[in-house]
């Protein structure tokens, strides 16, 4: 899938080629957002939902890994360095 068939998908065809095509990444929360990161084929995809109602906000699609920078401190690497220093 890119990220132009992706762009062309509805809202509920975004949910679904996420729970069939992407791998989850992270999770961060921004003010009243709880946003969800995704990563199919080459690109990323964050899923907005609503904290306090729980509901599905949107579906931003990017490709520059500059905007993975605010999920790095959430990322845990630590199984990676600790199987590299054995």
């Amino acid at each position: 899938m890119t990220i132009d068939d992706f762009e062309f998908l509805n809202g509920i065809e975004k949910m679904q080629a996420l729970s069939v095509f992407a791998v989850f990444l992270a999770k961060r929360k921004d003010g009243c957002y709880s946003i969800s990161l995704f990563q199919i084929d080459n690109f990323y995809v964050e899923i907005y939902f609503h904290s306090t109602q729980l509901v599905y906000m949107s579906a931003r699609a990017f490709t520059c890994t500059s905007e993975l920078m605010p999920y790095l401190d959430e990322i845990d690497i630590s199984e990676i360095y600790d199987y590299t220093r054995k």
